[in-house]
């Protein structure tokens, strides 16, 4: 797969094995820059694999993951983290630190000075909701309060001011980020993430939410066992066919009454 100027991460022809079985298979996908991809399928489907391919956790069995033109394991661990932001699944994090000490490690990469640091960061927990809870140790948080503070970390990596502007060429990748949430602070993040996306960051968001993934999503992903079944626009992908394809469930899919966006709806 070729990359034109608008593509920010490509992954040209990944395959992933592990413990003889193959994981992924011949993915390719180019993610354009300043647009949310959602990454859809059922469980064991590759997902978490494939953003593990394209932080450099994992090395690819076959194939390569380019950012910005550069093969990504050539990068190293502090030039990929100067581009690239990463909120796995769960976070090893059992220390208490204090919450603002939390989301000021996404500022580790940078060296904007600490008055710039201290800026973003506010922000980002005004936004977030989290400033009252900002010497709270992290250890006693409940899940969403968590959860939201590790989503102001890994945006605090990717922002470089208060007005949240992004650092040019850069990357997010999510996984799940809003299971842990309630509705508000779903849509909040979604919210935001479009507002950045407008900005130039190119999201790459795993959700098992498929109409969450209709409404927010510039483009989406469908994975099925290790393999790339659709990617397309929204309308494009989210139909009565491919959701039979991947998920083995009849639906019906009728147009969002304000936003005009595809609902699915699962037929009983």
């Amino acid at each position: 797969m070729k990359q034109t100027q608008h593509t920010r991460m490509l992954f040209d022809a990944v395959s992933l094995n592990r413990d003889g079985m193959t994981v992924l298979d011949n993915i390719s996908l180019a993610l354009p820059a300043g647009k949310i991809t959602a990454l859809l399928g059922p469980n064991g489907a590759g997902k978490t694999s494939l953003l593990h391919c394209a932080s450099g956790v994992m090395k690819c069995s076959a194939g390569r993951v380019l950012l910005n033109e550069k093969n990504i394991q050539s990068f190293t661990p502090l030039a990929l983290a100067k581009k690239v932001a990463v909120l796995p699944q769960q976070s090893s994090l059992n220390f208490p630190f204090s919450v603002e000490d939390v989301v000021a490690m996404g500022r580790y990469p940078h060296s904007d000075g600490q008055v710039s640091d201290r800026e973003i960061i506010h922000r980002l927990m005004d936004i977030l909701h989290i400033r009252d809870l900002a010497q709270r140790p992290y250890t006693a948080l409940s899940g969403g309060e968590k959860q939201r503070t590790q989503v102001a970390r890994v945006l605090s990596q990717i922002v470089c001011n208060e007005q949240l502007d992004i650092y040019k060429g850069s990357v997010l990748l999510l996984d799940e980020p809003i299971a842990a949430l309630d509705m508000p602070h779903q849509s909040l993040l979604m919210a935001l993430l479009q507002e950045l996306a407008a900005k130039g960051l190119t999201v790459l968001i795993v959700l098992h939410d498929v109409n969450l993934a209709a409404t927010y999503a510039d483009n989406i992903a469908l994975l099925k066992a290790g393999r790339l079944l659709a990617f397309d626009s929204v309308s494009e992908v989210i139909t009565k066919v491919m959701i039979k394809q991947v998920y083995d469930v009849d639906v019906d899919i009728i147009a969002h009454p304000k936003t005009g966006k595809p609902l699915v709806i699962r037929e009983v």
